[in-house]
């Protein structure tokens, strides 16, 4: 969670070092898909030929996840450029964050972990 104009955004990270079996990023996506208490994901990346992998096999997500390169995040934190599945678009994870803070609530993401 960060603050934002006096605002908490919630937003759920995952940070893949090396690519998955494909058959996890099906149960990735189906449970983003099914996910009601998070508006934002944000899906974090070791180097762009990881990038170009995971986009890949989440590009058919119903839900809007954002991607980017961990490195980056480090440098740049808030002002980190991310793309959505399926858009060629770069918008800031500010911008992005700041887009889905009123859609919020509570619940869980997977269990075990409350939001």
């Amino acid at each position: 969670m960060v603050r934002l104009g006096g605002q908490d955004c919630k937003f759920a990270l995952e940070y893949e070092r090396t690519p998955k079996a494909a058959r996890h990023y099906v149960t990735v996506r189906q449970r983003i898909e099914m996910e009601t208490s998070i508006a934002q994901f944000l899906y974090l990346v070791s180097n762009y030929d990881l990038l170009r992998f995971v986009v890949n096999k989440l590009f058919n997500c119903k839900r809007a996840i954002y991607f980017g390169l961990l490195r980056d995040f480090l440098q740049q934190t808030l002002a980190l450029p991310v793309r959505r599945n399926g858009s060629p678009a770069s918008l800031t994870l500010t911008s992005v964050l700041a887009q889905g803070r009123d859609a919020q609530r509570t619940g869980t993401l997977f269990l075990g972990i409350a939001v």
